[in-house]
C-alpha cells in the first residue's frame, strides 16, 4: 500500500475514535436514586447525574418572569428539591416520574440542567371485544 492511504486512513480512524470518545464524554451521566445521590460524596458540578424521583404536584412554583421551576422529588423517604432553569415542562404536575439531569449544588438543592418526562400511557390494553358474525338475511 502506499503511505499516502496509509496516513489517510489513520487520520479517519483517529477522527472517528475522537469524535466517539467526546461524544460519549459529554452525554455520559450517572443513574442514582436520591438516597444514593446524598451518599455520594464525590460527585461535582462537572460529573453528570440522573436522578429519578416522583414530583409533588403541590410543590411545582412556576415563574414566569425568570424562566425557572422549582419542585420536588420524591421516593420511598427522601426528599430532593429541584431547580430548573427554563422552560417548564407542561404535562410536570401529571408525570408519574420524572428523570432530572444536572448536579447537588451545595445548598443541597439539585440543579437540573435537563428535566425527562415518563407519563403513563395514554394507549392502554384494552379487552378484546366481542365480535358478532353478521347472519344472512332471508327474504
Amino acid at each position: 500500500m502506499k503511505p499516502k492511504i496509509i496516513i489517510g486512513i489513520v487520520i479517519i480512524v483517529g477522527a472517528l475514535i475522537f469524535l466517539l470518545y467526546s461524544g460519549f464524554e459529554d452525554n455520559a451521566a450517572y443513574y442514582l436514586t436520591i438516597s444514593e445521590l446524598f451518599a455520594k460524596e464525590d460527585i461535582g458540578p462537572e460529573d453528570g447525574v440522573r436522578i429519578h424521583g416522583y414530583v409533588d404536584p403541590a410543590s411545582i412554583r412556576w415563574d414566569a418572569q425568570a424562566i425557572e421551576v422549582t419542585f420536588l422529588l420524591h421516593e420511598g423517604g427522601d426528599t430532593l428539591c429541584v431547580y430548573y432553569q427554563g422552560v417548564k415542562p407542561d404535562q410536570l404536575a401529571a408525570a408519574q416520574r420524572v428523570v432530572a439531569e444536572g448536579y447537588l449544588r451545595a445548598d443541597g438543592v439539585f440543579q437540573a440542567r435537563k428535566i425527562m418526562l415518563k407519563c403513563p400511557s395514554k394507549y392502554e390494553v384494552s379487552s378484546p371485544q366481542s365480535t358478532k358474525t353478521a347472519e344472512p338475511v332471508s327474504s
